[in-house]
């Protein structure tokens, strides 16, 4: 198959992680993949990562630039984009891009065209009413959807569009491998300031930006150190604009020496692997790359609930919570139960060997796009 996947920009983040995976399952399993990125980053952050049978092109060298651009970049490549089979949207930009390819090839009256896949990466998180309806509005432009969750909204959404083939596919990644180097996992603790007769490491790798609430972190590490002082150290991997929000918190919560930002983090294997206890954010059943990740590198995952209505329910592979201090008792409990903290964490970890891998995911698209083709 000959495919184009289309997303804003190979940065960090979960949609961008998911159409790497995707192209580079495909390229090796033989397919024709182009990613179409709107703007280019620095490459470190996933551009690296590509296959090097993917082709990459870029748009415009800015955000503004790039959504200028679009009609004039489809009009020049219209030849090529027909000749493909498949056009996979992801994220804002992508699904901009692919409602303006489905009207122009229409008007154009073209006899071949791709199909137009989209992923809706934005399952169950708290973005503004008008912009998921205008998204969801763009999504009947398309040959097939995909959620790789379900919640209300997009449960109803089913309902009311019969005619629409749509797919539940779950992201995966590829396995993560544990860092099992002593000295470098040691050398990235130094490095932080982690020293000295601490007993346990609780932490996470996170986006700092607003919709994923990472202030919530805090007073979690606050309750802990509370009860367990000197005996444990924690780390909050990643970079976004409330890292220095965060940084402040950490200062007013009187958790300077404790409280690792190391920010931007290539390889969250390093990190991951030397915590005891991994804590995310959940939204209702939905939960991020990272916590696959953590789960990959065999540690015990807990989440905060940002879904004010949701319990936990038993078939969740992940507990959660929405009282921040109840996630501290959680982990507090599981720190001072070394069994508990091994059955779970060797519990989540099969559940995402068989559940959450790109050969998986890769099946389930691959099978999507031929039933639509079809």
């Amino acid at each position: 198959m000959k495919i184009i996947h289309v997303i804003s920009s190979l940065t960090k983040g979960g949609g961008e992680r998911v159409a790497v995976e995707l192209a580079n399952k495909a390229a090796e399993k033989g397919d024709e993949v182009t990613i179409i990125a709107a703007w280019p980053v620095n490459p470190v952050f996933l551009q690296n990562e590509l296959n090097a049978s993917v082709d990459i092109k870029f748009i415009g060298k800015t955000k503004g630039l790039a959504y200028f651009k679009i009609i004039f970049w489809i009009l020049k490549h219209k030849s090529w984009i027909s000749s493909k089979d498949v056009l996979h949207c992801h994220l804002t930009f992508g699904a901009v891009f692919g409602s303006a390819v489905s009207i122009m090839i229409k008007l154009m009256g073209k006899k071949k065209s791709p199909i137009i896949v989209e992923t809706y990466h934005a399952v169950g998180m708290p973005i503004p009413k008008f912009n998921r309806w205008a998204h969801s509005r763009m999504v009947l432009l398309r040959d097939g959807l995909v959620l790789m969750a379900t919640d209300p909204y997009w449960n109803n959404f089913i309902i009311k569009t019969p005619g629409l083939k749509i797919a539940i596919i779950p992201n995966g990644i590829s396995v993560l491998e544990p860092q099992k180097n002593i000295e470098l996992k040691q050398q990235f603790l130094k490095e932080l300031g982690i020293e000295g007769t601490y007993k346990y490491i609780v932490g996470t790798v996170s986006n700092l930006r607003p919709d994923r609430q990472p202030w919530l972190y805090i007073p979690i590490f606050k309750e802990i150190h509370k009860s367990l002082g000197n005996d444990v150290q924690f780390i909050l991997a990643g970079d976004g604009v409330e890292f220095n929000k965060i940084k402040g918190l950490v200062k007013q919560h009187g958790l300077l020496g404790y409280v690792h930002m190391p920010g931007f983090v290539n390889n969250p294997a390093l990190p991951i692997s030397n915590m005891d206890i991994y804590v995310s954010v959940s939204v209702g059943e939905t939960t991020g790359i990272s916590m696959v990740e953590a789960a990959m590198c065999q540690k015990p995952i807990v989440a905060i609930q940002l879904v004010e209505s949701y319990h936990a329910k038993k078939e969740d592979w992940v507990w959660s919570h929405t009282d921040t201090k109840e996630v501290a008792k959680k982990i507090i409990f599981l720190l001072q139960n070394k069994q508990e903290r091994n059955t779970l964490a060797d519990k989540q970890n099969k559940f995402v060997i068989n559940s959450f891998t790109s050969e998986a995911m890769y099946n389930s698209y691959n099978s999507f796009y031929k039933e639509i083709l079809a």
